[in-house]
């Protein structure tokens, strides 16, 4: 459960515009800056803000741009960025298009943990509810929240 309060978390802090300054690798100053200077090392735009239990820090790295969550300990929680929604894995794209006929797919994000690996987060619009779904790479989805339009 821990994991799915702050995907959402991820979710809507990626989709926003985060508030903090952009700092240069060497102005780091959060618990977990270490790891992160080590794990990606040649970022660029870097930004981060503490958020109570986890520090959100996003950069770009190899063009991408990215997001890494770290505990109050200095671990890494897990990684997102956004992807098109026809990058999503096949077995995946099938399954919304069945589960969800007419449905709109939109802010699809990578969410990589290094616990349990890679899913993805998606918000589905729908004539009456739009979703944010849960899909893992085997196209299993579970409903996360549901919103009313």
């Amino acid at each position: 459960m821990r994991h799915l309060s702050i995907a959402v978390i991820f979710f809507l802090s990626f989709i926003g515009t985060a508030k903090a300054n952009p700092l240069g690798g060497d102005d780091l100053n959060f618990v977990g800056s270490s790891n992160f200077k080590h794990q990606f090392p040649k970022a660029t735009e870097i930004s981060y803000k503490v958020n109570g239990q986890f520090t959100e820090v996003n950069f770009v790295w190899d063009n991408m741009k990215l997001q890494a969550f770290y505990d109050v300990e200095g671990n890494l929680l897990a990684t997102c960025r956004p992807v098109p929604v026809g990058n999503l894995p096949v077995a995946a794209q099938l399954t919304l298009k069945d589960q969800y006929p007419g449905g709109i797919a939109r802010d699809a994000i990578e969410y990589n943990d290094p616990n349990d690996g890679v899913s993805y987060y998606i918000t589905m619009i729908g004539p009456k509810n739009s979703y944010l779904l849960h899909v893992s790479t085997s196209g299993m989805i579970s409903v996360f929240k549901k919103m009313k339009n």
